[in-house]
């Protein structure tokens, strides 16, 4: 089957000859990268199945998650293994895009040409999930606003827009990476409560490396001080 796909995919899409056989096709592409590594590493062939894990039930797993996913499946090793396996996987693609994509697009001459907006989850000791929207002006790499909920919802949008502009103009472009049906929600949230918002745009990288020095000792922390118990929804501020 396999050599019948790879000899027909010259003339007929991958996709449609895995559908017209009923077969996955991350099946196919981790047999045809067998077939290219007869000889892999268990590392490799861990890192293979976390990979198909994640595109057969199409969302992302923390390593404690998949550990439990591979032990289902017959997984000898440990938690740690996963850990390391993973960090080892991200760090070989954050290195390869690092410099040509992460980036690009952030140039700015002043302040309130574009900011980004982004949403953190951290599951905590005694608030359970916390939710957290962050803003930040890209050009001077300021925190100009956020927001904190229990859920995940519009209202943590909105909220965290509505503190920005109460002391920052409106800027020219609003970056994210959220899903474009939670943000088409927001926009009608945002229509609703008469908050004019700029042009919207998708982007998959959404901190270049001088944001990334700024937003994740800030996200780091509080998810700490949320996490540990030391610090309420209401209590943390803006500094």
């Amino acid at each position: 089957m396999f050599e019948y796909i790879e000899r027909e995919s010259e003339k007929i899409a991958v996709n449609t000859l895995c559908k017209l056989l009923d077969l996955p096709k991350s099946t196919y592409y981790n047999a045809l990268q067998r077939n290219e590594n007869p000889t892999r590493s268990d590392s490799e062939e861990l890192l293979e199945k976390i990979e198909q894990i994640t595109l057969e039930d199409g969302k992302l797993y923390y390593a404690s998650q998949l550990y439990e996913i591979l032990k289902t499946r017959g997984f000898q090793g440990s938690v740690r293994k996963v850990q390391r396996v993973i960090q080892k996987a991200k760090a070989a693609k954050d290195e390869k895009v690092w410099e040509h994509i992460v980036n690009v697009g952030f140039e700015t001459s002043k302040a309130n040409e574009k900011w980004t907006i982004n949403i953190s989850y951290v599951p905590t000791w005694h608030q359970g999930w916390t939710y957290m929207a962050t803003i930040m002006d890209i050009h001077t790499k300021q925190l100009v606003g956020f927001s904190f909920d229990k859920s995940l919802s519009s209202d943590l949008f909105v909220d965290a827009i509505k503190k920005s502009y109460s002391q920052f103009d409106l800027p020219q472009v609003l970056y994210t990476n959220l899903l474009p049906d939670f943000i088409v929600h927001c926009k009608d949230e945002c229509k609703e409560k008469n908050l004019q918002l700029p042009p919207i745009v998708h982007k998959e990288y959404l901190y270049d490396e001088e944001c990334l020095e700024v937003i994740v000792p800030f996200l780091t922390g509080t998810e700490n001080r949320l996490r540990r118990g030391h610090a309420s929804l209401r209590g943390i501020k803006l500094e």
